[in-house]
């Protein structure tokens, strides 16, 4: 606005008046004017008043003018905000919103500036087109109240995103438009694109779609490919988009050689040369070179050279097309770690963070101890993230500190479910469970569930670090009632009441040997006249209330990059038990688990594997008690077969299990389209194959007994608690085989 002043000679001001003050103090004018009382006033010094109030963005109209020697100062101020509100925003984080249009100076208290306004609207219009909502309208509305403050309201009508209506590539000669399509997310949509909206038009995802094509020509050999333009139309009624994309292949080329040069000091020749992946002949690969210098850096780290450069130049051969690549790798000075900062433990102690880490503070820096660093800390549970940023230290060339950045997820849990398993009927559960007790990476948990076939009730606590070595101590006290009878699999039930104490003693960065030992008593309660002979001689010779003192050594070794979804690595767990002498039924058990994880074409499909191989025997003349066994069977098992009932059956049809197994299981895991990066919902395709036999009249042989079956299926963590789906095909099942294709469970551990 144009501010006003009265034409006048030079004088001297004997007093300043200021009018039209509301909010303002008038210390505040004083401090802005370039004159004072008993200095002269010219037509320049009230021109510069004016200019400089109207600078401060509090005055909507600033007037200049004197009566005798007085300067008098009219003004105007602009009113402030007192409300706004927004409503409508369903894209955006309304609070991420409302923060981004404070910075903008648009917020309660602000001063009200109508330009304000209306750039934040034409930004906010910008970032709902960039999401392909080009029909939203923004309204803003604004109400003048009293004492010179106003309301806003800003109205939003988002409207439906436009919809891809093609997506065409011109140029492209070696890929289709369809090769290139399964590259993209965006598409002009399927019969999932109501679930991951892929048909909706977004600028960035197309930004990132674009990305992906660029890659995918770099990495078929392809290294002078260009987007030449693209061109987003949209319809009249901002409904449809129409996508060309203009792109220029160039020739592929192919690797002729490929050699490391650089002083690479006392790092070994003979373990960076096998770190490269380019062969002669081959297509260039971007990617596989981008690993090499990936491979090559990593290495050189782990030596101490932490601000190590590996930089790939490339040598043309236009005549053949072919490139000769040679590695220029500069280590730099030899890197020590000066110190480790912990950041964003809120609630977990420093202590606890530290003891995961395998850097050491004042020594050499090691990327691979950097890494398995991470990867600790990633197991532990106790963080959405955790992640390790190197920092040089000003003014020393060859220190730098380690921010360690974590962050915390809720450890604590209250739980109550209620769910359903086939072979099991209503499912009721809940806990109260801490994994990172006051913060000291101790856990307790108490819980307890009820089904038709168990009862359980069970107090735990673990002590990760109960000695300075990772040595573990924990203790758990258990009720268990187990009901097979009520579940049709065998006419018995048995009560366990015991309580074992727990050693865990790490041996390397991977393995751990555990030690326990307890006391159970076990009730066993016979319910059906017709039950199977072995069962009356075994409760005859040893009564319905059997004493046991089991012990039990294990290894186990884990060499998985994650908890929860596994995509490399291997679990091993061992596990020797047996029963003291003299106190009930003597007999001893050996139990292998293994599993591994591979990641096929990528990440995100993981074939795993499990095997499985168990067996129990009696000794000092003793019997094997026959709730003992091993059963097969069901969801958790070997699909398509109810539950436990793999195996050897009495003359009435009930499950006598057996005293060895052999299990293989495989699924090859893949993630729900659309929602892949969301570690939520699983789906898989399987094939499981076992025996069961032995500690029977029967004389089965594992061929006898052996079953299998494949199908495909789900698991989901779902906000109502885990899920798990499965349709298997039985395979060399018999006649007397208690078959069950589709299997699930609602609600319960997996």
């Amino acid at each position: 606005m144009v501010g006003h002043a009265y034409a006048f000679t030079p004088f001297l001001v004997k007093n300043i008046r200021v009018n039209g003050l509301q909010r303002i103090e008038a210390g505040t004018i004083f401090s802005y004017l370039p004159v004072k009382v008993g200095e002269s006033v010219s037509q320049a010094t009230v021109d510069d008043i004016i200019t400089k109030l109207y600078a401060t963005g509090f005055f909507k109209d600033v007037r200049v003018e004197k009566q005798s020697n007085v300067l008098i100062i009219d003004i105007v101020e602009r009113p402030i905000i007192s409300e706004l509100t927004i409503t409508g925003d369903k894209a955006f984080d309304h609070d991420l919103l409302t923060k981004s249009l404070r910075d903008s100076d648009l917020a309660e208290g602000k001063i009200f500036d109508q330009s304000i306004i209306d750039e934040s609207i034409l930004s906010l219009r910008s970032e709902y087109y960039n999401r392909g909502l080009y029909s939203v309208t923004i309204t803003p509305v604004i109400v003048k109240l009293e004492r010179n403050r106003v309301s806003i309201s800003i109205k939003i009508v988002e409207g439906d995103p436009a919809k891809i209506a093609s997506i065409v590539f011109v140029g492209n000669k070696v890929f289709s438009d369809k090769v290139l399509n399964k590259e993209m997310f965006l598409n002009t949509g399927n019969w999932l694109s109501w679930w991951h909206k892929d048909n909706d038009y977004v600028s960035d995802k197309l930004s990132a779609d674009l990305e992906k094509i660029r890659a995918y020509y770099q990495n078929h050999g392809y290294i002078n490919f260009k987007i030449n333009f693209i061109q987003v139309q949209l319809t009249p009624d901002k409904k449809s988009v129409y996508i060309t994309i203009n792109v220029i292949e160039g020739a592929q080329y192919k690797i002729k050689s490929a050699k490391l040069a650089g002083d690479v000091k006392n790092v070994p020749m003979s373990e960076l040369e096998p770190l490269i992946l380019l062969k002669p002949g081959k297509v260039i690969d971007q990617a596989l070179i981008s690993k090499t210098v990936d491979d090559l850096k990593t290495k050189l780290g782990h030596y101490g050279y932490a601000l190590a450069n590996v930089n790939p130049v490339p040598e043309f051969d236009e005549k053949d097309k072919t490139v000769s690549f040679t590695f220029f790798m500069d280590t730099g000075k030899k890197i020590y770690v000066r110190q480790i900062n912990i950041i964003g433990n809120k609630k977990t102690r420093d202590i606890v963070v530290r003891r995961e880490l395998r850097q050491s503070e004042n020594a050499l820096y090691d990327s691979s101890a950097v890494k398995r660093s991470k990867e600790r800390l990633n197991l532990l549970g106790y963080f959405k993230s955790a992640d390790v940023t190197t920092i040089p230290v000003p003014g020393v060339g060859d220190d730098v500190d380690l921010d360690v950045n974590v962050e915390e997820t809720n450890t604590g849990s209250i739980n109550f479910g209620i769910g359903y398993a086939q072979g099991q009927g209503v499912l009721l559960n809940g806990s109260i469970s801490q994994s990172n007790l006051f913060g000291s990476g101790k856990s307790a948990s108490l819980s307890a569930s009820t089904s038709a076939l168990n009862q359980s009730v069970s107090l735990s606590f673990t002590d990760p670090y109960y000695k300075p070595n990772a040595t573990s101590l924990g203790y758990d006290i258990y009720d268990n009632l187990y009901t097979p009878n009520q579940a049709g699999i065998s006419p018995y039930s048995t009560q366990t009441i015991g309580a074992r104490a727990r050693l865990g003693i790490p041996v390397s960065e991977y393995d751990k040997i555990n030690f326990s030992m307890g006391f159970e008593n076990n009730q066993i309660n016979l319910s059906s006249a017709n039950v199977p002979l072995r069962f009356v001689q075994f409760t005859n010779q040893f009564g319905n209330s059997v004493n046991a003192v089991p012990v039990s050594v294990g290894w186990v070794r884990n060499t998985t990059d994650s908890t929860l979804w596994p995509t490399s690595g291997a679990l091993y767990n061992q596990t020797a038990d047996m029963t003291m002498p003299l106190i009930g039924a003597q007999y001893y058990r050996f139990t292998s688990q293994n599993t591994w994880f591979t990641s096929l074409w990528g990440s995100d499909y993981v074939w795993r594997s499990n095997a499985q191989f168990g067996t129990i025997n009696a000794y000092g003349g003793s019997t094997v008690p026959f709730y003992q066994n091993y059963f097969l069977g069901g969801i958790n098992s070997i699909r398509g077969y109810y539950i436990g009932t793999i195996g050897p059956k009495d003359t009435d049809g009930s499950s006598l299990g057996g005293v060895n197994e052999m299990v293989w299981t495989n699924d090859i895991l893949f993630p729900m389209p659309g929602i892949k990066d969301q570690h939520l919902v699983r789906l898989g395709i399987f094939y499981d194959m076992g025996s069961l036999w032995g500690g029977n009249s029967f004389g089965l042989t594992p061929e006898q007994s052996f079953r299998g079956s494949y199908g495909f299926g789900l698991t989901w963590i779902s906000p109502l608690g885990p899920i798990k789906l499965s349709y298997a095909l039985p395979m060399f099942s018999q006649a007397n085989d208690n078959l069950q294709p589709f299997q699930f469970q609602l609600g319960t551990s997996f």
